[in-house]
């Protein structure tokens, strides 16, 4: 399952956990959360896999019929880091905020570019890259050579604002290969790690994900 292909559902308490069994020898697991009636579903063994009254985060589908169905590899408790619901919580404050930051981006920003929309750094960043710090989010891109141009920034809100030269990154691919990265991405320690990159980099937590530095 995709991450672009799940909703997410933040710190959902557990209420009415049952397990039943399906005619296919799998067992329907079924809950919902404590401030609502809606039930949220999804198939696996007998074995129980959550505990009433503790608190998750959730990544599912809305089939056609309306159920809302569970990816188990998208589910975590509430107090740990899920890659996957970290990117899809990324993507749901960025989608959120994008209107805000690509007015920033297209006031503040100056390239020649005439291949593409081009992000500045900083709102590349806050586009689609949430999920990480930012200094990661950027070498990576360098490593991988992700398309790019020289730009000049500036801030009309300061009182003295300067035109900076930096980096602006094409949009058009950007996402992918950020996806690529937490899907690919393993865990070890405290880090992750993927194939895809030669630096460990840290994959924050649902509560941490912010546009602030």
């Amino acid at each position: 399952m995709k991450s672009r292909d799940l909703r997410t559902h933040h710190d959902v308490i557990i209420s009415g956990y049952t397990i039943s069994p399906l005619s296919t020898g799998k067992y329907l697991h079924q809950f919902t959360p404590a401030t609502t009636e809606t039930i949220y579903q999804f198939e696996a063994n007998s074995a129980p896999v959550l505990v009433n009254g503790d608190r998750y985060n959730i990544g599912f589908t809305v089939k056609p019929d309306g159920r809302r169905v569970v990816e188990p590899s998208a589910m975590g408790k509430a107090d740990s880091v899920n890659k996957t619901l970290s990117l899809l919580a990324a993507k749901q404050q960025s989608s959120d905020d994008f209107a805000e930051n690509k007015a920033k981006n297209d006031q503040r920003v100056t390239h020649q570019a005439k291949d593409g929309y081009y992000w500045g750094k900083k709102y590349a960043w806050r586009r689609y890259g949430l999920m990480m710090a930012e200094g990661a989010f950027l070498a990576y891109l360098k490593e991988i050579r992700h398309p790019s141009v020289p730009c000049i920034t500036s801030n009309p809100d300061l009182a003295f604002p300067s035109n900076d030269p930096s980096t602006a990154f094409k949009d058009d691919g950007l996402e992918e290969v950020i996806d690529a990265l937490i899907e690919s991405a393993e865990r070890v320690g405290q880090y992750f790690k993927s194939p895809l990159f030669s630096k460990k980099f840290q994959i924050r937590p649902i509560p941490s994900i912010t546009d602030k530095r």
